[in-house]
């Protein structure tokens, strides 16, 4: 499958659905020609997603209309549809959010429990007759607390791996490809340009000690992964990210 680019349209396309809604508020754009329009969501302070979605609704979800557009053919709709359809959006115009997110994701350490308790539990057969049993539930998971009292010494330190996409034009048409998961969304950022919101997944490392050691571990004794390094403000790695602008 080869790789397909966007051309002028990638910088700026960041298409979330096509479909309008019957029931949202429209705006009063009257503009005549194939367009989509600018869709904000704020996150945080001074941190926005900015998507283009082919709808006229002043809200969609968590995102408002703005009156910015991009003028669209209809032979594009295919591949605007498929980004919207699985929420997609432009990395790159959205690097703040992305650094956002790496920045508010921290390593963790989880500690796992296991204990049982015992019931009686008494029933009534057919004919009336009374029966009573001892029934043993079994309770385990993972917890934060080190010194949780039914903890067994079993831990693991979960760590924030990132992945986007990219679209690949093969026979069938346009398809999504996911690529790897790495530390820093950068690292795939060229090649993969579509993320998605909370486009992570939480990896574990494990180990066994001593369930008297628990309260006395540190993190950043054991951490055995390396998160990104956000000093460096730029959306490229290697300061030559090409989108297929």
């Amino acid at each position: 499958m080869k790789k397909y680019k966007l051309q002028r349209l990638v910088p700026y396309v960041l298409i979330s659905g096509l479909a309008l809604s019957s029931c949202a508020q429209q705006s009063e754009c009257a503009l005549p020609a194939r367009h989509i329009h600018l869709y904000t969501k704020p996150i945080d302070q001074g941190v926005i997603i900015e998507k283009y979605v082919d709808s006229e609704d002043l809200t969609r979800g968590d995102y408002n209309w703005q009156k910015d557009t991009i003028e669209i053919t209809k032979t594009d709709e295919e591949l605007f549809r498929l980004l919207g359809n699985n929420d997609l959006f432009s990395a790159y115009n959205n690097w703040q959010y992305l650094k956002y997110e790496m920045a508010h994701h921290h390593d963790f350490m989880e500690f796992y429990y296991h204990y049982t308790t015992t019931r009686i539990v008494t029933t009534t057969d057919s004919k009336g007759k009374t029966h009573t049993k001892l029934v043993t539930d079994t309770h385990s998971g993972w917890t934060d607390n080190p010194s949780y009292m039914h903890n067994t010494g079993r831990l693991r330190i979960g760590h924030h791996r990132y992945y986007a996409y990219r679209v690949n034009f093969t026979n069938n048409g346009f398809q999504l490809e996911k690529s790897k998961l790495v530390d820093d969304i950068r690292e795939v950022m060229e090649e993969y340009p579509y993320v998605r919101e909370n486009g992570n997944e939480v990896v574990y490392k494990e180990y066994e000690v001593r369930k008297e050691q628990l309260p006395y571990l540190k993190l950043q004794d054991i951490d055995p992964f390396t998160g990104p390094d956000l000093s460096n403000d730029s959306p490229s790695l290697n300061q030559s990210l090409n989108l297929g602008v």
